[in-house]
């Protein structure tokens, strides 16, 4: 079985498209924890009528706004499956996402946990991205090689380093840090080439402390993966690339 992992907060307008692409996956033995973070709109109840129709959901509600570290970390304490898959609530999963993700997981024990390239859509385009099939440390270093709400995981293996990190210095960049840690622990991860997801993003530009706790991660895990001294000037490309105002960021994405 798949459990699917989900935190949403005040999602009312989308919820309903990004959990109905998972309900009708063609894969059917799941399980849909989602965890609502005391949202303010009509999110919960939204929900609440999908589940009442559909067995699969399973409902969370936090009394007070935890964050995503927190609520994802919810779900997972309530997940039965083999396998972990990640899902957020205003994006969209192809009809066989897990289909092919399961397929290569059981194909290739040596992996971990796999991702996909995605349709980045934007408000007015979109984009697919372009990840490599096989992220070794130095792609790492270089930048987040996955996309989140494309990732399936050996439920195992997540378990066995703890879950996401509940730090505050790691707000923003839980998933970053989780691929980083599993990488430390011996664990690989790889991208299907094909675009598996559509992938909500817009252009505005990263919070400062976002940027912040990118760098620190980043440069934490130079040192952990013994890398040469070299990779902190990738990292201060990083953090240069993160200064970049975001309209420029769209005018050289769309050259």
């Amino acid at each position: 079985m798949i459990s699917v992992i989900m935190s949403t907060y005040n999602r009312g307008k989308k919820i309903s498209r990004s959990v109905e692409s998972i309900l009708q996956q063609t894969v059917r033995d799941i399980e849909f924890i989602i965890c609502d973070d005391c949202s303010t709109d009509d999110t919960y109840s939204t929900l609440q009528k999908i589940a009442k129709s559909d067995n699969r959901v399973k409902l969370i509600k936090n009394e007070h706004n935890m964050g995503l570290q927190k609520s994802l970390n919810r779900c997972l304490s309530q997940c039965n499956g083999d396998y972990i898959a990640r899902m957020d609530d205003d994006d969209f999963s192809l009809p066989d996402r897990f289909e092919t993700q399961l397929k290569f997981l059981q194909d290739n024990p040596e992996y971990s946990f796999v991702g996909s390239n995605a349709d980045e859509v934007f408000d007015d385009h979109s984009l697919v991205t372009d990840l490599p099939s096989h992220p070794d440390e130095f792609d790492l270093i270089k930048r987040n090689p996955y996309v989140h709400p494309s990732i399936m995981m050996r439920a195992s293996v997540i378990q066995s380093v703890g879950g996401y990190s509940e730090a505050i210095n790691h707000l923003r960049v839980e998933d970053y840090e989780l691929w980083m840690r599993l990488y430390k622990n011996g664990y690989k991860g790889a991208n299907i080439k094909r675009p598996l997801v559509e992938y909500s993003k817009s252009f505005t530009n990263t919070k400062f402390l976002d940027r912040k706790n990118t760098i620190k991660l980043v440069h934490r895990y130079i040192f952990a993966f013994n890398l040469p001294v070299f990779y902190e000037y990738i990292n201060v490309l990083t953090a240069a690339k993160l200064l970049v105002p975001a309209k420029l960021k769209r005018l050289i994405r769309l050259i």
